[in-house]
Parts: structure tokens; C-alpha cells; sequence
């Protein structure tokens, strides 16, 4: 055998061995020994191919790892007849002819690992890419295609550039279109310079994506409907849309993405003088727009408190600035502000100007500290902000008007009565729980309460009568003013001031009601006359306990008159059949009830802590819920139970039912509108959950005399609500007034907002709570 190799040459013999070499691997018997080059030991075998672009001759052979040839007639995809499991080298093994070309392998080695190969790419002469720009995109799921195939799946939003995956050879077509537009939002893209002749790289190919067009609209609340309950409205000074009623609107035309709208009330409705104020009405349209907010007030709150939130906590102090302000400049927005407090009185002047004195709460904070809650008998009024009243005032070197706030700072002090009628600087005593009125003058008088007397003696059951009469403000900004005792016991026991009560139904000058604590009152607009039902207080035996007599005061002759009821402290009610009136019909003593006068001269009660039909809870009492209506002659029980402690039955906010009717409470506010109709806020009792039975309320009812039916109208179902303060001197209806009892009440002024102060409750839950409460708010119901 060695003679015979011995006569071929080296590089034959070299080749002889290749030969064998691959026999033994791609052969007959292959795997018997070594493995197939580029299979590995132990991985997957995977399929090898890629795409030719440019083949125009013929015979071009491939191969694999210097084997597996593979034969190319066409232009497109390929794939090697072996699969590999490792590394691979794709090779052009003879080259095209006819014509003649020279074609290059791009991605042509690699490794599987665990994957086919589908990217190697055998390009033929010259060749050139297709792409461009996308401009607008916002959606997504845009697919291009370039000439019917070589999708590509556009990924992300905005302008944007892209390149097709397929190059095509010198000469080609090519033609861009859209397969699938974009959607999320919904978009449609078209595109331009998208077809034409190949002889570079394209890149100018554009695709314009259309923007997307939102709607704008919203929602209007708290109109009064009815005649005249239409607006109009615009977006962007035009796109004029006339809505009628308290309903949901959508403006005509749509805002493209990103443009401004700006919502306006074009002409207000002419079914309520109040404004109709707008929120959320301005922005940039991403997405179609549906919260755009028309609130015409009504059912709203409006925190007027010059307060942050995040200060406007309970157990706040009254702050006063000192000095006040230079002589000749004008004073700051808001001087001053009242200290928290609990059952403080009120009056309305002629001028609607809002008076506040006493309570039980906390004082200015003195040099010394911040005092301890007591009784007080600092007077304030609101006009526009809040001012002291009656304190001494002076000016400095300096020529500033300074203020001496140490009347503000006192807690339980005595009454100074001076002389019976006559004017001589006194003051009365710190207390809480008196009655007032306003009288034709605009003076203002205060009837009891539980304070000080004279000597001092404190938490005594008050019977004095007091009159204030205002003066102008003076050169601080403060009001000057007098008080004037007029009538009643300045000092002794309790048992001393017991009612006087002469003879049921007739005037004297002579009658007096006891002393007394939370009494409820009311002013009628019939007679000019002052009501007076109950409280807890001294009977005409000297007794102390929950009073069920009614009182009439006429303001014009300064004379009380006994008009029901017992005189003798703590009776049971007696409730008869309800809806009917009978002589012996008469609501249990009690006190913190809510009294109203309508325009027909009606007398009406609601509630309190009191005695019921079977006398619950004792002589102390219990919580009560019953309406009753005096006629001038007869009691007759309208409506909720006649035994105490009943949890409230609500049923849907804003609409009347026969089976609504508010829980148990006392402490609550009360007030009456044009149309008769009573209206209660507030007070400690009962909510609808019987598993948290009782707590502070802040919801709002109405009596509809027209239905003779209750609506909830605001408020919370439950107890111990938190107030939301969210926005300052504007109504919103998102707006929440935190659960209370006690509060000072001013009943509708011209405008029809009712206004309270206070009371013992819930704050916006940043401090301590409950507590001593010092917001004033707005409430605007419906007429």
C-alpha cells in the first residue's frame, strides 16, 4: 500500500483525508464514532435558514459548517436540510452565474442554544433599505407592511422613525401601507411618499398619525328647577349648549388631544338668584372629559373660616390681632376669630350683620398660657370677618389703635348688672344656652341661660333679661355698644328663680319664665313676637327639671304670656292620635329641642332630650325625634314616635317618603323657609346604624309640609362624620361640615344661607376630636 501512496502527490493525499473524514460524519454509519461537526454533545438539534435578496443567477450553493450544501434557485427564505445543536457557519459555496454575481452571508454564525436560526441573510449584489417616520403616534397595535409583507410592528407612542427588516435590490418597488391602525386611544394613520423605485436607502417614507378628538362635558348641581332653571354654556368662548335642570351635559363639538378646554357659564338661569359656580372647568384633553362640575349652590356648604385645613382643628382659641391695625390703614382681611365653643347665643341686626356671645369653650389665649375651656361672655360680630365688640380700646405714642383683649380673656365671669333699665356700662355674666332675639330697633336681647350671676355663683339657671344696643364701629375697627339689664333675678338661688307664671294665656308684666338652660326659641314674622318651649329649668314650685311650658314675649310691650303646657317641671308627653289635634295633647319637658314659627303663626317643635309618652330614661330623660305642631289653641303630634331613642329611617337622599323620618337627637339646629317647610342640621343622637347607635350627626333634614314628608338632603346616614374643608368662601358641593351639636345658628338671611358657628363635634380629623369646634359656615337649601 506504501508504494502505491507513494505516487500521488502530498496535497492529493490531504484531500483523500478530508474526504474520509467527512464520510465518517455525514455518511453511511454516521454518529458511529465522533460527533457531526457543530452538533455538541447533548444540546437540541435546531433548524438553520435566513433569506436571500438580489439572486438573479443561478447555481449558488450554500453550506453549513463546510457541508449539508444547499442549493438556492430564488430569492426569499431557505432552510439546511440538517438540524444543528450548537454552533453553525452558513457559507456560499459556489457562487451564482448567468448572470454572474458575487453574493455575502450577514448573521451567518452563531450558536443555537435551544432555538432555530431564521435571521441569515444571503445578499446578492446591492441592496438598500426602506423606512421613514412616524409622527402623532399615541395608540398602539400599529402594523406597516412593505409591499404586502415584511410586517413591521411599530412599539412605543410619539414620533417616531422606523426601517423594514427586508432590504430590497437596486431597482426594486417598493409600497408602504397600513395593515392594522392603532387603537387606545382609536387612531388613523395614513401614509405619504410610501411607493417608488429602490436605488439607495429610502427614508423619507411618512406616516401621519391623525389625532384623536375628546369629548367635554360634566354635570350640573344644585339648581333651583323648575321655571327659568335653564343656562347656557360655552367651551372655548363658543359651542354654545343650553342645559335645563340638575342633569348630565356633553358639548357638541369634540377638543382634538392635547387642545385646551375652558368651560364658562355663558347666560345663568333665572330660577334662583345665586351664582352658579364652576370646578374642574379648564384643562388639556387627553381623554374624553366628564367631570367638568356646574354648581348652582343649592344643597352645598361653604366654609367661610379664614382657616387652613390643616388648622382648623377643634379646641381652637380665639386669636385677635394686637394693635389692630395703624390709624388711617386698612385692616386686614380678618381681625380676628371667636374661640371654639358649645351652645353660644346669636342675633341678626338689621344690617345682617351676625352677633355672637358666650358659650361654653375656650377664651383668647392669655400671656400666661392657654386657659382652660369655661363659660364665656365675650361678644363678636361678623361683618364680612370677625370683630370684637365692646372692648376698651386706645392709642400708643405711636399713634397705633390698640385693643385691650383682657374682657376677651376671662372665662366665668360675674355679671355686672348695675341699675334695672338703665344704661351703666355693665356686662352679663358668662353662660351658655340663653334665648335671643332681635327687636324693630336692631337691639339685641338675651333671655337666661346657665351661667354667672352678680355674686358669682356659678352654673346657676338664669332668668335675666339683657338688651344690647350697638353702636358704631369705632376707630380700632371694634364695636362700641351698651348692654342693659332688664329684667329678672341678678343674684340668689336657684330655687329663687322660679317661674312666675300668672294665668295661662294672658300678658303681665308681672310674668316671668324661670331660669332656665337650652330653652328653644323662635321669632315669628306674624306678631313680632318671641317662643319659648322648655329647657332645663326651675318650675313654678321652685323645682328643677326638663320644662314643657310654651311662652309667648311680645317684643312691642316687653310682656311675657304663659301659653301652654304644664308649669310644673318633668311631664311625660302626651302624644293622642297622631295627625290629630286634642286640648290635652302636650309634648314632654325637654331641652335642647328645635322650635320654628311658620307664616301662618304655627308654633312647631322637633326633638331634644326630653321626656316621652311612657317617660323613658326617668326624670332625667331620654333622646327624643317627635314633630308637633301648636295651632295656637291645641297640640298635635305630626310625626316620628312618640317613645324615645329611635335610630332614623333614611331612605334615598333628596327624595320625600312616607316612611322617612331623622333619628333621636338633641342639640340640633333648626330653621324655616318661604314655603313653611322646617329644616334641621345636626345634634347629638341617633344615626340609621343600630350597631353604632349613637354620636354626633350632620345630617341635614327637611319637614315638606306640602307631602308631609321628611328628605334627607346632606349629610351622613351614620355618626361622628369628619368635616371636609376644600375650598374657602366658595359653595361646593363636596364640601362636608363635620358632625356637631350645640352649634350657633342664624336663621336665612336675604339671601337665603343659612349660617352657623361652632358647636361641640368633629373636625377635619387632624386634631383632637371631638372638640370645641370655631368654623362658620354657609348652607344654601332649596326654596
Amino acid at each position: 500500500m506504501k508504494s502505491v501512496l507513494k505516487q500521488f502527490p502530498l496535497g492529493f493525499l490531504v484531500c483523500i483525508s478530508l474526504l474520509l473524514a467527512a464520510c465518517r460524519t455525514t455518511g453511511p454509519g454516521a454518529g458511529l464514532g465522533a460527533p457531526a461537526p457543530g452538533t455538541g454533545s447533548g444540546a437540541t438539534p435546531q433548524n438553520i435558514g435566513g433569506t436571500v435578496f438580489g439572486l438573479a443567477g443561478t447555481g449558488m450553493v450554500l453550506q453549513d459548517n463546510l457541508t449539508d450544501d444547499l442549493t438556492i434557485s430564488a430569492n426569499g427564505p431557505f432552510t439546511f436540510h440538517s438540524a444543528v445543536g450548537g454552533a453553525y457557519a452558513v457559507t456560499v459555496k459556489t457562487q451564482p452565474t448567468s448572470p454572474v454575481q458575487t453574493c455575502s452571508v450577514t448573521n451567518g454564525t452563531g450558536t443555537t442554544a435551544g432555538a432555530a436560526v431564521s435571521n441569515v441573510q444571503i445578499v446578492c449584489g446591492n441592496v438598500f433599505t426602506v423606512g421613514g417616520t412616524i409622527t402623532g403616534l399615541l395608540g398602539t397595535g400599529l402594523v406597516l407592511q412593505d409591499n404586502g409583507g415584511d410586517n413591521f410592528k411599530v412599539s412605543g407612542s410619539g414620533n417616531l422613525t422606523f426601517t423594514f427588516a427586508t432590504p430590497l435590490t437596486s431597482g426594486r418597488t417598493y409600497a408602504v401601507t397600513v395593515l392594522t391602525q392603532p387603537s387606545g386611544p382609536i387612531q388613523t394613520c395614513s401614509v405619504s411618499n410610501g411607493t417608488g423605485t429602490v436605488n439607495g436607502n429610502i427614508s423619507n417614507v411618512q406616516v401621519a398619525c391623525s389625532q384623536p378628538s375628546y369629548t367635554v362635558g360634566g354635570s350640573v348641581v344644585g339648581l333651583v328647577t323648575g321655571a327659568g332653571d335653564t343656562l347656557e354654556l360655552q367651551n372655548n368662548a363658543g359651542d354654545d349648549l343650553f342645559v335645563t335642570g340638575d342633569t348630565s351635559f356633553t358639548f357638541a363639538t369634540p377638543v382634538t388631544n392635547g387642545g385646551i378646554y375652558n368651560v364658562s357659564v355663558f347666560i345663568p338661569p333665572t330660577s334662583q338668584p345665586q351664582r352658579c359656580n364652576l370646578f374642574n372647568a379648564t384643562g388639556s384633553a387627553v381623554g374624553n372629559v366628564s367631570n367638568v362640575l356646574v354648581d348652582c349652590q343649592h344643597n352645598d356648604w361653604n366654609w367661610v373660616s379664614w382657616y387652613v385645613p390643616a388648622t382648623n382643628k377643634s379646641n381652637n382659641y380665639a386669636t385677635v390681632t394686637t394693635p389692630l391695625f395703624p390709624v388711617n390703614a386698612l385692616p386686614p382681611p380678618n381681625l380676628s376669630t371667636p374661640g371654639g365653643r358649645d351652645f353660644g347665643v346669636t342675633w341678626t341686626d338689621p344690617q345682617g350683620r351676625k352677633w355672637l356671645f358666650g358659650g361654653l369653650g375656650y377664651p383668647y389665649p392669655s400671656p400666661l398660657g392657654n386657659q382652660p375651656s369655661g363659660l364665656l361672655n365675650d361678644l363678636w360680630v361678623f361683618d364680612g370677618s370677625w370683630i370684637p365688640a365692646n372692648l376698651p380700646t386706645f392709642f400708643n405714642t405711636a399713634g397705633d389703635c390698640l385693643v385691650n383683649v383682657v374682657p376677651l380673656e376671662a372665662t366665668n365671669a360675674s355679671g355686672v348688672y348695675g341699675t334695672l333699665n338703665t344704661s351703666s356700662g355693665g356686662s352679663p355674666g358668662s353662660r351658655w344656652g340663653g334665648s335671643t332675639w332681635t327687636d324693630a330697633s336692631g337691639n339685641l336681647w338675651m333671655f337666661g341661660g346657665q351661667g354667672y350671676d352678680a355674686t358669682g355663683l356659678s352654673t346657676v339657671l338664669l332668668n335675666d333679661l339683657w338688651e344690647w344696643v350697638p353702636g358704631a364701629a369705632n376707630a380700632c375697627g371694634t364695636f362700641t355698644g351698651q348692654w342693659i339689664w332688664r329684667g329678672g333675678l341678678n343674684t340668689g338661688t336657684q330655687a329663687a328663680r322660679n317661674g312666675a307664671y300668672g294665668t295661662k294665656g294672658t300678658a303681665s308684666a308681672a310674668n316671668l319664665p324661670g331660669g332656665r338652660w337650652a330653652a328653644a326659641t323662635f321669632t315669628d314674622s306674624v306678631g313680632g313676637n318671641v317662643w319659648l318651649f322648655g329647657g332645663q329649668g326651675v318650675d313654678s314650685a321652685s323645682t328643677t327639671g326638663l320644662l314643657g311650658d310654651l311662652w309667648k314675649y311680645n317684643i312691642a310691650s316687653g310682656q311675657w304670656t304663659w301659653v301652654a303646657g304644664s308649669n310644673l317641671a318633668s311631664p311625660n308627653g302626651v302624644y293622642g292620635t297622631l295627625g290629630t289635634a286634642a286640648a290635652t295633647n302636650a309634648p314632654g319637658g325637654r331641652e335642647t329641642g328645635v322650635l320654628w314659627v311658620d307664616s301662618s303663626g304655627n308654633v312647631w317643635l322637633y326633638g331634644g332630650f326630653g321626656l316621652d309618652s311612657v317617660g323613658n330614661g326617668g326624670p332625667a330623660g331620654a333622646i327624643l325625634n317627635d314633630l308637633w305642631k301648636f295651632d295656637g289653641a291645641n297640640w298635635t303630634w305630626v310625626s316620628g314616635n312618640n317613645v324615645a331613642n329611635q335610630t332614623g329611617v333614611y331612605g334615598t337622599q333628596t327624595a320625600a317618603a312616607a316612611t322617612n323620618f331623622p333619628g333621636s337627637r338633641w342639640g340640633a339646629v333648626g330653621w324655616t323657609d318661604a314655603s313653611n317647610n322646617l329644616w334641621i342640621y345636626g345634634g347629638w343622637g341617633y344615626g340609621s346604624a343600630t350597631t353604632n347607635p349613637t354620636g354626633f350627626l350632620n345630617d341635614v333634614w327637611e319637614y315638606q309640609n306640602s307631602s308631609k314628608q321628611w328628605i334627607w338632603w346632606k349629610g351622613s346616614s351614620d355618626v361622628n362624620q369628619n368635616g371636609s374643608y376644600l375650598t374657602n368662601g366658595i359653595p361646593y358641593v363636596n364640601n362636608v361640615a363635620g358632625a356637631r351639636r350645640g352649634a350657633a345658628l342664624w336663621q336665612p338671611d336675604a339671601n337665603h344661607y343659612v349660617w352657623i358657628f361652632g358647636g361641640e363635634g368633629d373636625d377635619s380629623g387632624a386634631g383632637p376630636s371631638p372638640g370645641y369646634l370655631d368654623d362658620l359656615w354657609t348652607y344654601l337649601p332649596f326654596p
